[in-house]
This record gives structure tokens, C-alpha cells and sequence, in this order.
């Protein structure tokens, strides 16, 4: 909404549960074409790409 670049760093290891569901969207996304469309659209309207989620301990959070 205000047109910041995001970055989202999972520490939650070993877990790393927002990875897992990233994973879990994104292979929906490949397999319906509702919401292939869907993500095209937002796309475009937020003229922004998904964002990225990295994996990181959180010990290593800050220099990863």
C-alpha cells in the first residue's frame, strides 16, 4: 500500500513455517488457474513481484 519493497526473513528454525506455507501458496498458485489470475492481477495493480522469504537461524539472522 505504500509502495515499500519487502523481504521476509524466517527464523524460525528448523521449523521454518513461513517458508513451508510460501511453498504451500505457491503450489496452489501453479495448479488453479483462479488464482494464477489472480496473482497476475495484484501484479499488475501493485506493479510489485512477490516477495522473497529467506531462511535463516536466528543467530544468523542479521548477516544472512
Amino acid at each position: 500500500m505504500k509502495g515499500l519493497n519487502v523481504a521476509i526473513v524466517d527464523c524460525d528454525y528448523p521449523q521454518h513455517s513461513i517458508i513451508k506455507q510460501k511453498k504451500r501458496d505457491m503450489e496452489v498458485v501453479k495448479t488453479t488457474p483462479v488464482y494464477q489470475n489472480l496473482l497476475v492481477e495484484q501484479a499488475g495493480r501493485l506493479k510489485k513481484k512477490a516477495y522473497p522469504v529467506i531462511g535463516s537461524t536466528p543467530a544468523d539472522c542479521m548477516t544472512d
